[in-house]
C-alpha cells in the first residue's frame, strides 16, 4: 500500500477548510419595492464564500418574495430585473469609504464580503480572533426593479455566470503558465465537475477539476536555482510529454493574485513572480511593501500599523509566501483575492 503524499494531503485539508468556509447573509427587500417594510421583508441565509449570487435566487425566491408579495405582486414581478445592493449597517459607526453600490453578478460572494469589509477602517484583528476577520453578517438590499446595467455589466443568469467563472479559471491559468492549455485540455466532464461542484457544494466534485489546474505548494529545494524567468511548464503541456517534474506554485511564471482596495480603488494585478531575485519565495508583505509602500512602509517596526491584509475572511500573517497562498486559498476560480483594509487608529 502506498504512502500518502504529505504534500496532496496537508494541501488537500487547507483547500477544503477554505471551501467550508461560509459567510452569513441578511436579505432585506428594498424599500419602495413591493412587500416592503412588512414582518416578512428579511431573510438570512449562510452561504459558501465561493458561490455566486444568481446561484441563491431560488432560495430567495421561494423563502422571501413569495412570502413578502402578493400572487399579483409574484406575476408581475420579472427575476430578470433582480439585483441587490449592500445595506447601510446602522450598527457601525458613521464613516468610511464609498460602498461598492450595485453587487455583480459575477462576483463570487466572497468578493462582495471583502469590498463590504474594507470600505471602512477597522482595528487589527487580535491573533486569537483571527479567524474570522469579519462582521456578523453581509447585509443586502434586494431591489426587484430597475437593474442599473451600466453597474451590473451582465445579465442575472446562471449560464452567464458559469460563462464569467471558466473565464477566470483560463485567466488564472494563463498567469500561471503564460498559456491556458491545462483548462482547455480538461475534458467537458472535468469542466463540468468543477462547475457542479460549486452548484452543488460538493467540494470532492470540484477538486476532480482543481487537482488538474492548480499546482502543488511544493516548496523549492535548498539551494536549488528557482529564479529562472523562463517557468518549467506543467507536465500536461510539455511538449516532451515528461510527467517526472512535479508541478509547484513556485515554478510559475507568476502568481494569479488581485488586490483590492478601499473607496472603489483600482484593483492591482501585476506580474508577481512566486520566486524574487534573489531566489527566496516571495511573501505577501514583500509584495505589499512593492505596490503599496506607503500603507506599508519598510522601515516601521510594526508592518501592519497603517492597514492590513485578509482573505477567505482572515487575516494574512506578513510572512505568508504568495504561491503557499495562492494554492491553498485561492477562490474556485483559481484566484488569490487580497483586500487591504485601513487600520483605525
Amino acid at each position: 500500500m502506498s504512502t500518502p503524499n504529505p504534500v496532496h494531503s496537508s494541501t488537500n485539508l487547507f483547500r477544503r477548510l477554505s471551501w467550508q468556509t461560509s459567510i452569513s447573509i441578511s436579505i432585506r427587500i428594498a424599500d419602495g419595492e413591493p412587500g416592503a417594510g412588512i414582518g416578512a421583508d428579511r431573510y438570512f441565509i449562510q452561504t459558501p464564500r465561493y458561490t455566486y449570487l444568481p446561484l441563491l435566487i431560488p432560495e430567495i425566491r421561494e423563502s422571501l418574495v413569495e412570502l413578502a408579495l402578493d400572487d399579483k405582486q409574484i406575476e408581475e414581478t420579472d427575476e430578470k430585473d433582480w439585483w441587490f445592493e449592500e445595506e447601510e449597517d446602522e450598527d457601525e459607526a458613521p464613516g468610511g469609504f464609498a460602498r461598492q453600490g450595485a453587487c455583480r453578478w459575477h462576483w463570487p460572494i466572497d468578493l462582495i464580503s471583502i469590498h463590504s469589509y474594507i470600505s471602512r477602517p477597522r482595528p487589527l484583528p487580535l491573533p486569537s480572533s483571527s479567524s474570522s476577520t469579519e462582521p456578523k453578517q453581509l447585509k443586502l438590499l434586494l431591489h426587484l426593479s430597475k437593474p442599473p446595467i451600466d453597474r451590473l455589466l451582465m445579465p442575472n443568469n446562471i449560464e452567464t455566470c458559469k460563462t464569467q467563472w471558466l473565464n477566470q479559471i483560463k485567466e488564472a491559468d494563463f498567469v500561471r503558465w503564460r498559456n491556458t492549455n491545462k483548462v482547455t485540455g480538461l475534458r467537458k466532464t472535468e469542466l463540468d465537475n468543477g462547475w457542479d461542484g460549486i452548484v452543488q457544494d460538493d467540494y470532492d466534485a470540484y477538486l476532480r477539476m482543481a487537482s488538474r489546474v492548480l499546482p502543488l505548494p511544493i516548496a523549492p529545494a535548498v539551494g536549488s536555482n528557482m529564479t529562472s524567468p523562463n517557468p518549467s511548464r506543467p507536465p500536461s503541456t510539455d511538449p516532451s510529454g515528461s510527467t517526472a517534474k512535479a508541478e509547484s506554485a513556485y515554478s510559475t511564471r507568476a502568481i494569479p493574485i488581485k488586490i483590492y482596495l478601499p473607496d472603489n480603488a483600482p484593483v492591482i494585478q501585476e506580474v508577481i513572480p512566486p520566486i524574487g531575485t534573489d531566489g527566496k519565495p516571495t511573501t505577501l508583505l514583500s509584495i505589499l511593501r512593492q505596490h503599496l509602500h506607503l500603507l506599508f512602509p519598510s522601515r516601521s517596526p510594526d508592518p501592519y500599523s497603517l492597514a492590513f491584509p485578509v482573505a477567505q475572511g482572515i487575516l494574512i500573517p506578513e510572512q505568508s509566501e504568495v504561491a503557499w497562498l495562492a494554492a491553498c486559498m485561492c477562490g474556485a476560480d483559481g484566484w488569490l483575492r487580497i483586500g487591504i483594509c485601513l487600520r483605525a487608529q
